[in-house]
């Protein structure tokens, strides 16, 4: 068995395979013996004159077979014989079950029109029933005589059932049934065919491996070549190229079944498809070059031998991939395939004339064996190749589920391990700033008091310093985006100490939206620039009024302007040689800000832009 693409057991399949064995059996059994219902109230006609130029008359026994007659000329002869109508006989009709050529019926010299979608120039070897109306008006009631024109024609050279000639609801229901059989039947087999060939070209276009599928679509078409002049108008011209396109449509059928056989199986032919394309090209040129005679001899020796050959090798590669790979789509086709060969020979029987009586062939309908079978295995394929679709897109679905999970877990972890990075960076800062602001502080506090000549106002205005710092940090641990309260608490303790040194503070505040990914430690670094610019304007400036003002500008970026503007003299020298400047632009490049000092003609401005959205 192919492992790239496994086949059932064969054992899984063995109730199908035996329903549809049993039902292979059966329909080859009938249609090898099909008797099909005559007119029970109406005697047949069972001899009539026959006539052919330039022999007279004699009479010949119905069911008339040319083939019967290798000596009789291949050409139109007349059939005639007499019948009588009755008084108040209602409405009669001609009815023939079957007839080989090309046949016109006439009575008393009238000719008659066929019924049905049937007339005498269909197919030569459909094996059609004929059916017409007699006009009331052409009988009389004794002598009165039907005459049948036969132009011969096709595999079965020529040939003319008996005649049943009576009242029409006597003889209709006989004819609907063999028109069934003869017109009906081959057409829904045609349909069929080409339905399926569309669907197996779609489905091999869809999957470029199901060599299967592209194989079986063209041999449908080919196939379905004999049955096509079904839907096309009447032509003896086209019935007769139609029996010679048998030559070599069946030729194509061989070499495509035997591709297909191996296309089933999944495994490459031992010989090249082009090369056995070979042959099948060949005889096509010479049927469309080569004079008939010549083509016929040429198929006697070539394409006949050749086909049987390669239907033997159809077969026994299909009882291979059956019994030896027990594939049940092998064993569903070989039984068909058995089927359709025995009604091959029953046709080829009739063709040879050791069926003399016989004028039933399959050509158009044994496809009635094959097409079933073909359908379920192209739709099981189907069937399989969804499942495993389906199958294979649980697994991804399963896979996809089992690493948006292991990606989520590993999300979670490198949240929490960013959340520890950052709270760690948030302590380390804050312990800067303890160990630079209000470590220095301390230290600054215990040296003034343990040095006598310190004054207790000093001591005590560095503790107050060092007071104001560790609440800044603790004010500043509580931020969360929203940094309208810090600022609040800023306000109230700068108008406390700027008014205890006679300086107004003018607070121009808007509405600050919340500051996406502000951390503490961004927060303090506001306060302190906010702390040291209004420190400096009050020790150094000389002011009497400070105003801090708040402003948010549009751009692909919205900014946050803090402006610290004084009344003063300007930024004094020794506030501008020292480190609060530097330590007031480096604060503001950890916040991805800008800062910037303006000395104008009375006060110096302090500027600081932050963003109003980013991640420290």
């Amino acid at each position: 068995m192919s492992t790239a693409d496994p086949s059932p057991q064969l054992r899984t399949y063995l109730p199908l395979l035996g329903l549809w064995g049993l039902a292979v059996a059966v329909l080859t059994y009938v249609l090898f013996f099909e008797v099909l219902p005559l007119p029970r109230d109406v005697a047949p006609v069972r001899a009539m004159e026959f006539s052919q130029e330039p022999d007279g008359g004699r009479e010949v026994t119905l069911p008339d077979n040319w083939r019967s007659f290798p000596d009789r000329p291949l050409q139109t002869a007349i059939y005639r014989a007499r019948f009588d109508y009755p008084a108040n006989g209602g409405r009669w009709a001609v009815f023939i079950p079957g007839y080989s050529g090309r046949i016109m019926a006439a009575v008393n010299g009238s000719e008659l029109p066929s019924g049905g979608f049937i007339s005498g120039e269909l197919i030569a070897d459909q094996g059609a029933p004929y059916f017409a109306n007699i006009s009331s008006n052409a009988l009389t009631r004794q002598g009165n005589e039907i005459a049948i024109s036969l132009q011969p024609g096709g595999k079965l050279v020529g040939f003319l059932s008996q005649i049943y000639i009576g009242p029409v609801d006597q003889i209709r229901s006989s004819f609907d049934w063999y028109y069934l059989r003869a017109v009906r039947l081959p057409a829904l087999v045609v349909f069929w065919q080409l339905l399926l060939s569309a669907l197996l070209f779609l489905l091999w276009f869809g999957r470029r491996s199901e060599k299967a599928a592209l194989y079986c679509s063209i041999m449908m078409v080919f196939s379905s070549i004999h049955g096509i002049p079904v839907y096309l108008p009447s032509s003896e011209a086209l019935s007769n190229l139609v029996a010679l396109l048998g030559y070599v449509t069946n030729f194509w059928l061989s070499v495509l079944g035997l591709l297909f056989a191996y296309g089933l199986t999944n495994r490459p032919p031992p010989v090249k498809p082009l090369y056995l394309l070979i042959l099948p090209a060949f005889s096509t040129v010479a049927f469309l070059t080569l004079p008939e005679q010549v083509f016929r001899y040429i198929d006697l020796v070539v394409v006949v031998p050749f086909s049987i050959f390669l239907s033997g090798w159809v077969v026994v590669v299909l009882v291979h991939s059956a019994f030896w790979e027990r594939r049940w789509d092998s064993a569903i086709i070989l039984l068909s395939v058995l089927g359709a060969c025995a009604l091959v020979i029953h046709d080829t029987l009739i063709i040879m004339n050791l069926m003399p009586d016989s004028n039933f062939t399959h050509f158009r309908i044994v496809y009635l064996i094959i097409l079933p079978a073909l359908s379920v295995v192209f739709f099981q394929r189907l069937i399989q190749s969804m499942n495993r679709v389906d199958s294979l897109v649980g697994t991804l679905e399963q896979r996809i589920e089992e690493k948006e999970l292991q990606l989520r877990e590993t999300y979670e972890q490198r949240q929490l391990l960013e959340k520890r990075q950052a709270l760690n960076e948030e302590r380390q800062r804050i312990m800067k700033d303890v160990h630079d602001g209000l470590g220095g502080r301390l230290m600054s506090i215990i040296a003034m008091a343990t040095n006598s000549d310190s004054k207790p106002d000093a001591i005590e205005g560095s503790a107050r310093a060092a007071l104001e710092d560790l609440r800044t940090m603790i004010h500043s641990l509580g931020v969360e985006d929203d940094i309208t309260g810090i600022l609040g608490t800023f306000r109230e303790r700068a108008e406390q100490e700027l008014a205890a040194l006679g300086i107004a503070l003018d607070w121009q505040m808007v509405d600050i939206p919340p500051i996406e990914g502000l951390t503490p430690s961004a927060a303090l670094n506001i306060l302190r620039i906010m702390q040291e610019a209004t420190t400096n304007a009050a020790k150094h400036a000389g002011a009497d009024r400070i105003t801090i003002r708040f402003s948010l500008s549009d751009g692909p970026r919205e900014m946050l302007t803090i402006e610290i503007e004084d009344n003063g003299r300007g930024l004094a020298p020794e506030a501008a040689s020292g480190h609060g400047l530097k330590n007031m632009a480096s604060r503001a490049e950890e916040l991805q800000g800008k800062f910037d000092i303006e000395r104008m003609a009375s006060g110096t401005r302090v500027s600081l832009s932050i963003p109003t959205r980013y991640t420290l």
